[in-house]
């Protein structure tokens, strides 16, 4: 057993190695891992040269479809919106709405980042509303803690649910029978203790002690309960695809509210002195707040109502799909494309239409789509590569030996390290969506032999993701640059490494309870 553990989990030690001591990049690691994955299944697993290429290209057709187009369409909108101006006129909106430092940590570090997270994912939901902050006056450090604070509870189901929609498909749970919302619900769930944490944590972190919630504490409780509860409804009821971005919205729409209505003198220490808040072309909106608001808004009611809360329409669009076997060996698994109502199709269409109401030409949405597809190809082809990576590795046995040896070496204690293996891949990969796909089948595989509902573990694995994105060196790396203080990772990760270390530690505690229930 201890060689076939050995063996196994030789791809996966590429990948730790490659990426945190040789410091290569995630296409570069995840390309050559896929070719030592390639090589020990020829001449370890003796699988044959047809199967290990149609293997690999199963995962890789899986990844692009419906992975890819949602990271291509998340990035196209944004992009979009940077290209019509509007993201500065929401920029201004939020900046506009309170003098006190900590509603403004709240309404960019948790609210706005956490719709960022929903929409784009990707590091948008870190760098933009860090870059923000400091133009808001906070200080450059302090604000890219922050918004890695803020975000540690959503990756999970960012860029409209990728991770969560990578760990279903990579798990097998529709060839089981399991539905969406069974993987969603309990990821949800799992998360509850990050999400009321997190935005008390922010308040902490901007006063420098637990006396800075004195004074907005009504506020703070607002901006969890208005987050969560439609957070949970929506993966426990709809899927994974709308949640975090509704709870943002909510989320948002309360706090701005109540952050405009709020009285009385704050304190000099919370005093926000603005300084570049917003660029002078958003000092000048071309456009109203509410077109600026457009392509967004679409992207929910196009997703919301292809969604089986309208099952006529779910039902027909859902039936134009196709399935294919592609792997040429034994207990080949069958691969679908919905072609229309996946999330990608309508975040393009949403892009499209919201961009022409805001002005943009034709031309603007040729030049973006081309411009984007140059700027993330290569983050789409990491995916590529993880996903065949775990595909190979599934067809190979290495998955089911790499479950043996961690159940022979925790045996029943086995869910209380089941976050830390997914915040492990996050750490090493930078995304959510990758640990979930490098990881998803192993939890499945484990959950089977001890006997534990597989979509339980498989959540752990994602919320353990979304604490491990807090230190990742690539989501640190990508704050740095936008808050301008490239060198400071150390300093950065220093500071959101007792957080993430506390974060995970209320998951496994969770995770571990959650089974014993």
């Amino acid at each position: 057993m201890l060689l076939q553990v050995i063996l196994a989990v030789i791809p996966i030690a590429w990948l730790i190695i490659s990426m945190t001591a040789f410091k290569m990049s995630g296409f570069n690691a995840c390309g050559i891992g896929l070719i030592i994955t390639a090589i020990e299944c020829i001449a370890v697993y003796k699988m044959g040269v047809l199967e290990v290429a149609t293997g690999a290209l199963e995962g890789a057709l899986a990844a692009i479809w419906p992975i890819g187009i949602i990271m291509f369409g998340a990035m196209f909108v944004y992009n979009l919106s940077l290209r019509t101006g509007a993201m500065d006129v929401i920029k201004n909106m939020l900046a506009s709405v309170s003098n006190d430092k900590r509603v403004a940590a709240l309404i960019l570090g948790w609210c706005f980042g956490n719709f960022m997270e929903g929409i784009a994912g990707f590091g948008t939901a870190v760098a933009i509303p860090a870059a923000m902050m400091v133009g808001l006056g906070f200080d450059p450090i302090a604000s890219a803690v922050i918004c890695l604070i803020g975000n540690a509870a959503s990756p999970a189901f960012g860029a409209i649910g990728t991770p969560t929609i990578s760990a279903y498909n990579t798990a097998g749970f529709e060839a089981m029978g399991i539905d969406m919302i069974s993987l969603s619900a309990p990821t949800s769930l799992l998360l509850a203790g990050l999400c009321i944490l997190s935005p008390f944590v922010i308040v902490w972190l901007v006063g420098g002690s637990p006396k800075a919630l004195k004074g907005v504490m009504p506020i703070t409780i607002v901006s969890v309960i208005s987050f969560y509860v439609p957070f949970y409804a929506i993966s426990a009821f709809v899927g994974p695809e709308l949640s975090v971005t509704i709870g943002a919205i909510i989320s948002l729409v309360a706090v701005v509210i109540m952050g405009r209505k709020t009285s009385g003198e704050i304190p000099e220490e919370y005093l926000l002195e603005k300084k570049d808040a917003v660029s002078e072309k958003a000092a000048k909106p071309q456009m109203s707040v509410v077109k600026a608001w457009i392509p967004y808004v679409l992207i929910v009611i196009f997703i919301l109502g292809s969604s089986k809360l309208v099952p006529p329409i779910n039902q027909a669009l859902g039936s134009i799909k196709s399935t294919v076997t592609i792997y040429a060996g034994e207990n080949a698994g069958k691969l679908s494309f919905s072609w229309i109502n996946t999330p990608g199709v309508w975040m393009f269409l949403a892009g499209i239409i919201g961009a022409l109401i805001q002005g943009a030409s034709v031309g603007d949405l040729g030049q973006e789509f081309v411009a984007t597809i140059k700027k993330y190809w290569k983050a789409v082809a990491t995916v590529v590569f993880i996903v065949a990576i775990a595909k190979l590795m599934g067809y190979a046995g290495m998955v089911i030996a790499l479950a043996n040896g961690l159940v022979a070496l925790t045996g029943s204690f086995y869910p209380f390290i089941a976050p830390i293996i997914g915040g492990i891949g996050c750490f090493v990969t930078g995304s959510a969506t990758s640990a979930c796909v490098m990881f998803a089948k192993l939890q499945t595989e484990i959950a089977g032999q001890l006997n534990i509902d597989p979509t339980w573990l498989v959540a752990a694995n994602s919320a353990g993701a979304t604490a491990g994105k807090m230190i990742s060196p690539q989501s640190i790396a990508m704050a740095a640059a936008a808050i301008s203080v490239a060198g400071s990772d150390g300093k950065i990760m220093s500071a959101t490494l007792k957080w993430c270390v506390l974060y995970l530690i209320i998951l496994c505690v969770c995770c571990y309870v959650g089974v014993l229930l």
